[in-house]
């Protein structure tokens, strides 16, 4: 009996700890650690925070991590609980992680929160210039490539950004209807409708991928490109020379692809983060 229990607490911490690396946790976790913080240093007379929106979408369902609405503006922010080495700028669609020496590319936060922005204008029926796109990585995330002022990299500079923004752009008697507005047509979290939107993303993503003019390597378009050595045309990604994705000039859907060929981070990763 003694040896079951062991086994029992072993398969159990196990699990534990499977949990905890998982993406999802990651995500759940620093969306958490966002929201809290923001409750604690933001004047609930003056912000309204709403934490994990799923709203109706021109497409299906969107996922908001959070919304601050002020009279200084509307803050819709994506969080990345993420380690390791960043590399990206504003205009690529991917950008990288390179952590323990490995590469992984990951959807530009600031294109992934530019449908949640939109989906905020139109059902609040507000302007771009009321909106921010805002996206914070928590974790131990190290940016290695200049990054845009919207793109934050702790809570407290989190904060400091929505309390800079001084000039009054809503007036105060509307952001009370716009929160009613949200929580109105917020979809009630639950498992249903996670799977449910989760299942749309999936397909959305799938979609994408049978565009054979899409960019193997970060998803961005390509322009017709011959090569100097042998002279044959081919389709080269628009972000070259920070992308070099290729496919064949005949790649279109239902014809076979090319590899995908990634370009190289010009700097050595560190062996932990």
């Amino acid at each position: 009996m003694p040896d079951l229990r062991l086994l029992g607490a072993f398969v159990a911490l196990l699990i534990l700890a499977a949990v905890l690396k998982s993406r999802r946790f990651k995500g759940w976790l620093g969306e958490k650690v966002v929201g809290t913080y923001l409750r604690r240093h933001l004047d609930e007379a003056e912000y309204h925070i709403l934490d994990d929106l799923i709203l109706p979408a021109r497409d299906g369902t969107t996922q908001i991590d959070h919304v601050v609405l002020s009279r200084f503006g509307i803050f819709v922010i994506e969080t990345k609980n993420m380690a390791g080495w960043i590399f990206g700028d504003a205009d690529q669609a991917s950008w990288t992680q390179v952590l323990h020496r490995k590469k992984s590319r990951f959807q530009n936060p600031l294109r992934q929160n530019y449908g949640h922005v939109k989906t905020i204008e139109a059902h609040l029926g507000v302007q771009p210039g009321q909106v921010h796109n805002v996206v914070i990585f928590t974790g131990d995330a190290v940016a290695k490539t200049k990054m845009p002022a919207n793109v934050l990299w702790t809570t407290r500079a989190l904060g400091r950004f929505i309390r800079a923004q001084s000039a009054e752009v809503i007036p105060a008697d509307q952001v009370d209807a716009m929160r009613d507005r949200l929580l109105a047509l917020r979809i009630e979290p639950g498992r249903k409708s996670r799977a449910a939107h989760v299942e749309m993303v999936k397909a959305k993503q799938a979609a994408k991928g049978q565009d054979g003019t899409r960019c193997p390597a970060c998803g961005g378009n390509m322009v017709p490109r011959t090569s100097r050595k042998s002279g044959e045309a081919f389709l080269g990604c628009t972000s070259y020379p920070r992308c070099k994705g290729t496919r064949p000039s005949g790649a279109l859907p239902g014809r076979p692809r090319a590899e995908p060929i990634l370009s190289r981070t010009p700097a050595t990763p560190p062996r932990s983060g």
